[in-house]
């Protein structure tokens, strides 16, 4: 049996998005990994955005890792992934009045997003008999599995779930906010200012994924490449500017407009500019409808693996430094996480781990409720795997 890794930390310096925790977080999670869990070094990949590295993690390199170890990994295998960093949604830019949906995403440190289409085109050839874990510190990060399975969590229709309740009678939460704390929850305005700033030009939240698209082209996610591909091909097939502006509505006639002009310039090469959104292939949402999933047989099954997020869809994750010391900032999730699994010896079930975290949350005055997707089996699982001491 082997055991891999993917770490993934990004603190955004000097932005203004900059967080000070989640590289903390992801260097104390290699040390729990190699300590409780017997992982080898060499199976672990630690990526940080404060180190002058060639492996920074951008969107196309934590892609390029996850495909790796992924094709790695056969039945019996270990497989864990950890995000810290921030969480966005992207707003729909179809003129559908249906058409109402965000887009979660996780955003890497060059701020190529990845969605539940990156994973779900990355994690269909899993091999079946992996137990794989994904724990992602930051917002809006629960539709990123596909699991309609929420185990923990707040429920469609807005009721909270037993769990939580018991942990509210152990220990109210305040609401109060620790001393020097930050949301990981990168905003739509945020977005397009740190994207304005690497690109020179205005960005707004009708050419959010035409700018990703125009950056990064066949890095960037399958979301933004089927949206690129739905008003490249009818402006390819001579239908009219203003009727494509009528399905698009008042926001998404800025992405119209960002394309025809890419199409009109001299300077680009029309067939390879558009080559990536034509040929996109694989297990994707080709509805052109912000956060739809394609049929269910092209969706991860809930066996896949196990998803604990950061909190709630309607909350945010918090990023803190109590001290003021960096050294001491923190993810309030990982933060959590490994204080439970240190309590129990890392002997702990995934139920119980997120039950525990919620409750110590709940003690220490966040806001923020973990939830767990999974297949009922998954809950009472092992967290990661059996611990080694």
């Amino acid at each position: 049996m082997t055991k891999r890794a993917l770490l993934v930390g990004c603190n955004y310096p000097g932005t203004t998005a900059a967080l000070s925790g989640c590289v903390n977080d992801v260097t104390r999670m290699y040390n729990l990994l190699l300590e409780k869990y017997g992982f080898e070094e060499e199976n672990i990949k630690l990526m940080t955005d404060t180190e002058d590295d060639n492996d920074m993690p951008t969107g196309a390199n934590i892609k390029t890792w996850l495909k790796k170890f992924i094709a790695e990994s056969e039945e019996g295998d270990v497989l864990y992934l950890h995000f810290s960093g921030h969480g966005t949604q992207v707003p729909a830019e179809s003129g559908d009045h249906e058409d109402d949906g965000l887009d979660e995403a996780i955003c890497p440190t060059d701020l190529n997003i990845l969605t539940d289409d990156d994973f779900r085109v990355l994690f269909k050839p899993l091999a079946p008999g992996v137990a794989f874990t994904f724990v992602s510190d930051s917002c809006h990060s629960g539709g990123l599995l596909d699991s309609e399975e929420v185990q923990i969590g707040v429920a469609d229709d807005g009721e909270v779930g037993d769990e939580t309740e018991h942990h509210e009678e152990e220990g109210e939460s305040t609401g109060r906010e620790l001393p020097e704390s930050a949301s990981k929850n990168m905003s739509v305005e945020m977005l397009q200012e740190l994207l304005a700033e690497r690109t020179g030009h205005e960005v707004s939240a009708g050419t959010i994924r035409t700018t990703l698209y125009d950056m990064f082209g066949d890095d960037c996610s399958p979301t933004v490449k089927v949206f690129v591909n739905h008003i490249a091909q009818r402006l390819e097939d001579g239908v009219s500017e203003e009727e494509i502006i009528e399905l698009y509505g008042e926001t998404g006639h800025l992405a119209v407009a960002f394309l025809k002009h890419k199409m009109e310039d001299e300077e680009v090469d029309n067939e390879e500019y558009f080559r990536s959104s034509h040929e996109l292939e694989g297990p994707v949402n080709r509805s052109g409808h912000a956060n739809a999933k394609p049929d269910p047989e092209d969706r991860l099954a809930p066996s896949t693996g196990v998803l604990i997020s950061g909190c709630q869809s309607n909350q945010t994750s918090a990023d803190a430094n109590p001290t003021g010391d960096p050294a001491d900032a923190y993810g309030a999730l990982t933060h959590a996480i490994q204080t439970v699994v240190e309590e129990y010896g890392g002997n702990i079930t995934n139920g119980e781990l997120v039950n525990n975290v919620r409750k110590l949350l709940v003690k220490t005055g966040y806001t923020q409720r973990p939830c767990l997707y999974c297949s009922e089996e998954a809950v009472e699982m092992p967290f990661i795997c059996e611990p080694v001491c």
